[in-house]
């Protein structure tokens, strides 16, 4: 079976060898894992979690919260095969190709790759997640019936769709299950958290790695090339720990390891009131198009961003459902992206057949989200936060249940990003009245013009959107990975995250990342084609594995026993 648990192994330590591994069972990790086994090449994946949540294993997402404000880190993430799509809302916007080139008004030079590079996988990704390959902008506008309220010819903000997977296609573990399991090429260990890594610097390559169960057996795994796709804190965490294990070599020329990190902020800034019930739930509801759910960005165009020197923004309406019957339906979808149903909360839809009806009848004759008076609709604006480059990740001195330093996470919103927040909410109440929003609609708002210095970035929380914290560039001193996602200074090394995302963009980055995860591994493909790979299986013995390991392995064994949790 190619999907195995390290701690049901029969050895106490395993040895494997592939050409191709890749660290981290998420959803980058999985999308370069299947593409590269379907091409015929050996991939071994390395998975923290389990096949499902595991609370021991999730508690090694703890961070150092050094400022106190992040705190995304453990409802954010997820360890376990699949990642956090078993968690995710699975909302697919792509960031526009302004975000990527250079943004002279911030002072932002562009990503080192075309758009277009990105925007030719978009196509595969929504097969993938079984959504249509249908326009986001005007043209779904059009369809839904929304460009009237919101033209298309604003000068601040520009109104497209977003893409809502099903719930019970969002979780890749589930989708995929059956195809990973029959990729004869593909070996995938779960509660394999990797602990060590062995560098041959005569090569300046990375030779192997250790991971390791809870449980203390471990696996050791050599490959001609590694992928860390471990979400940004994670892979950013486990590069930091690289770069100590190696003395500083691994990253010698590299300014800027854990610095600029980010994330979007978003904060609650104003209650809809709905007036008139039906058309607020045509302009403000989730609408069917070709059986997508699509839901409205109000995004800050690039005009108005270059006129205010701001970055990207975009608002949007959202449904708190806690007061209201639709919570169960809700979490009733929940439990099939995890591959379960609650029986209780079935029981507790018995007394509301009469919602359920009237939610039917908008879903298939409306094509839409029925939203009754009791959802209560906020008005959220999210901002792109500008990269600054003492927001940054460290090792922490305290450590993990597996012996590990935790990451130290140095984040806080900064007077920019206030700025931000007051130029899109000032620009977002003038564009309401001139879309004729504020008779039916009027926003009650939670911050006022006058209040406090740091008014908006107080109600504001990160967005579980981390990035940029192993930049990708050019130059070597002012970033980790090459346009490539190499490693400058390892070339058998590189990064899938939104860790190497040099600007956060305007959206949410799933999309981004699963196309820059599909790129990488056709660029892998097309770099290794042709060359003869020499089998570390064969290559190696198991003799030369323990001593070439046996350093690590005492290392890690004295960090593990001094470590309190």
């Amino acid at each position: 079976m190619p999907i195995r648990d390290l701690l049901s192994a029969p050895e106490q330590v395993t040895r494997v060898a592939a050409e191709f591994c890749v660290i981290g069972g998420g959803m980058a990790g999985l999308f370069i894992a299947r593409r590269l086994a379907e091409a015929g090449r050996s991939v071994v994946v390395l998975e923290s979690g389990k096949d499902g949540f595991e609370q021991e294993t999730h508690d090694l997402n703890r961070i150092v919260d050094v400022q106190g404000r992040y705190s995304r880190a453990m409802d954010g993430r997820y360890r376990g095969l699949g990642g956090s799509s078993s968690r995710w809302g699975g909302r697919l916007v792509p960031i526009y190709a302004e975000d990527t080139a250079a943004r002279p008004h911030l002072g932002l030079a562009g990503w080192p790759l075309a758009y277009e590079e990105l925007q030719r996988y978009q196509a595969r990704v929504e097969d993938v997640f079984g959504v249509t390959h249908s326009p986001f902008g005007k043209e779904a506008l059009e369809v839904s019936g929304l460009n009237a309220a919101f033209r298309p010819d604003d000068p601040d903000f520009d109104g497209r769709l977003a893409k809502w997977i099903r719930f019970r296609r969002c979780n890749l573990a589930t989708i995929w299950r059956s195809e990973l399991e029959r990729l004869s090429g593909l070996e995938i260990w779960l509660g394999a958290t990797v602990t060590n890594f062995e560098l041959d610097r005569a090569n300046g390559i990375l030779r192997g790695v250790e991971a390791r169960s809870l449980g203390g057996k471990s696996t050791f795994v050599t490959a001609d090339h590694f992928v860390v796709a471990a979400g940004t804190i994670e892979t950013t965490r486990l590069l930091l720990w690289l770069e100590r294990q190696s003395d500083g070599y691994a990253f010698a020329r590299s300014n800027v390891l854990g610095r600029y990190f980010q994330d979007h902020l978003k904060a609650e800034v104003a209650t809809i009131e709905r007036r008139d019930q039906a058309e607020g739930n045509l302009l403000f509801g989730y609408h069917f198009v070709d059986g997508t759910r699509r839901s409205l960005h109000l995004d800050f165009t690039t005009a108005a961003q270059r006129e205010s020197g701001a970055p990207s923004a975009f608002a949007y309406a959202a449904m708190d459902l806690s007061a209201s019957k639709l919570a169960h339906i809700k979490t009733m979808a929940r439990g099939l992206q995890r591959g379960r149903v609650d029986l209780r909360e079935l029981f507790a839809l018995a007394p509301e057949l009469p919602l359920v009806a009237k939610s039917l009848y908008w879903r298939l004759l409306r094509r839409q989200v029925y939203m009754p008076a009791d959802v209560r609709l906020g008005l959220q604006i999210a901002i792109e936060q500008a990269p600054h480059r003492d927001n940054r990740i460290v090792l922490a001195s305290e450590t993990d249940a597996m012996g590990m330093p935790m990451a130290a996470v140095n984040w806080r919103p900064r007077a920019s990003d206030e700025a931000t927040f007051r130029t899109v909410a000032r620009r977002l109440q003038s564009y309401w009245k001139r879309a004729g929003l504020e008779k039916d609609f009027p926003l009650d708002w939670r911050v006022a013009e006058t209040d406090g210095d740091m008014a908006f970035t107080d109600l504001a929380d990160a967005y579980a959107h981390p990035s940029g914290s192993t930049r990708m560039g050019t130059d070597p001193t002012e970033s980790v990975v090459g346009p490539d996602l190499v490693c400058h200074d390892v070339p058998n090394l590189s990064v899938a995250s939104a860790a190497v995302f040099p600007t956060a963009g305007s959206a949410n980055p799933t999309l981004t990342i699963l196309e820059l995860a599909l790129r990488h591994a056709d660029s892998l493909l097309a770099t290794r084609r042709g060359q003869a790979v020499v089998s570390l299986r064969d290559q190696a013995s198991s003799t030369v594995l323990t001593e070439a390991m046996a350093p690590l392995s005492a290392s890690a064994t004295r960090a593990t026993s001094s470590s309190s949790i």
